[in-house]
Parts: structure tokens; C-alpha cells; sequence
């Protein structure tokens, strides 16, 4: 009777931790944080011997999402600078030419002048044009030239918008071929905002070689 007395005595003094210590909470009897192992409110579980075992299940791994493409952006083109000197390579009629701009040849449209077609591919050659263009590759073949770009650079079909100045090396700027054209009737008045920085000029020009009935205008 003694031996079994002390069996049970020694096997209770071996549990009373184990069950000292279980516990559904996240802080233990001794005040211990136990919500530093990721266990749940209310999660039950028991501590031996520094250890921490649960009943459930461990907490699944976080999967991190799939890494995504950078958006792909289409560079700009770059933009010339308000005035540029190139040499003409090649008069197309009245009111376009080519030229070499940074080692590329470019297609240039005059701006705010229209001058009679002669080149075009859904259209006869209109009256004056032939005059137009005889005199426009008499003042540009070959010549180095300045442009003087607007708001706009660019046209709809990719060619250069800009004035065209005529001069010498002490006075690059001194007759603008835009302007010459529509003072001797070789161009009428044609305006496409944003560009419209001398249209006043072109304007008062135009109306001035009408009156004379330059060019173009002669007999109208």
C-alpha cells in the first residue's frame, strides 16, 4: 500500500508541470508571450522544457505574388532646337525641299504658305505652279539655309514645319522665303494652328500682291 501511495505521489509531482503549463491563451500562467510562436487567440498548447507544441496545424507559408513587367514605354522623338542651319539637298516644288539635319536627309514643309501644286500624285499641275517652283530651286538648290521651327515640328507625315531664312554668315536671318513668296504671288495664305507665329505678316502680305495682281493673282 505504501509502494503504490508513493508511485502516484511521484507521477503527480512529474505532471504538475506539464499541466501547469497548458494553457488556450497567448500569455501563460507566468505571464510569458507566447504570441511569439504565431499561435491564435485561444489556441490550446503546452510548454516543455523551452518548446513550444500545438494541436493544430502550423500556419501556412505567405507566397509572395508573381513578380510583374515593367511597362514598356515608347522613346519620344527627339526634339530640334528653335533654330537650326542645314544645307538643301533637293527642291521637291514651291513650298517643300530636302535637306540633311543631323546626318539624315529630311523632307521640309514651309510654314503658313501654300504654293500651286506640280508634284502631286491626285492632282494636275495647277496654274503658277511651275513658276512657283522654278523659283524656289533658284533661291534653296544647294544652299545652306536657316529654319526657324515653330510650336509644331512635325506634320501628320513625319516632315519638318519650319520658316526658311535666308542670309550670309554675319546675318543668317535676313530674308525669310516664306515671306518672299507670298509678297510675289508665288503662295497664298495657308494656316495650321498651332503655327501660327507670322501669320499676321503673311496675311498683310498676301493682300498687299493681290492688289498688284502678282502672280498667281494676276487677272483675278
Amino acid at each position: 500500500m505504501k509502494k503504490t501511495l508513493a508511485l502516484i505521489l511521484m507521477l503527480g509531482l512529474v505532471a504538475a508541470p506539464l499541466s501547469a503549463s497548458a494553457h488556450p491563451g497567448r500569455t501563460d500562467a507566468n505571464g510569458a508571450n507566447c504570441a511569439k510562436w504565431g499561435l491564435k487567440d485561444g489556441e490550446y498548447h503546452y510548454h516543455n522544457g523551452g518548446s513550444t507544441k500545438t494541436t493544430s496545424s502550423p500556419t501556412t507559408k505567405a507566397t509572395q505574388p508573381a513578380p510583374t513587367k515593367p511597362a514598356t514605354t515608347k522613346p519620344a522623338q527627339n526634339k530640334l532646337p528653335g533654330t537650326l542651319k542645314v544645307t538643301v539637298t533637293k527642291v521637291v516644288d514651291g513650298d517643300t525641299f530636302k535637306a540633311k539635319v543631323n546626318g539624315k536627309e529630311e523632307s521640309i514643309r514651309l510654314i503658313g504658305v501654300d504654293t500651286p501644286e506640280t508634284v502631286h500624285p491626285n492632282k494636275p499641275v495647277q496654274p503658277y505652279g511651275p513658276e512657283a517652283s522654278a523659283y524656289t530651286k533658284k533661291r534653296l538648290n544647294g544652299q545652306t539655309v536657316t529654319l526657324e521651327f515653330d510650336v509644331q515640328q512635325r506634320d501628320k507625315y513625319g516632315r519638318l514645319l519650319a520658316y526658311v531664312w535666308l542670309g550670309n554668315a554675319k546675318n543668317p536671318k535676313t530674308e525669310m522665303l516664306n515671306q518672299t513668296l507670298v509678297k510675289e504671288g508665288y503662295a497664298q495664305v495657308a494656316t495650321f494652328p498651332p503655327n501660327v507665329k507670322y501669320t499676321d505678316s503673311f496675311v498683310k502680305l498676301q493682300k498687299q500682291a493681290r492688289e498688284a495682281g502678282k502672280g498667281l493673282w494676276a487677272n483675278k
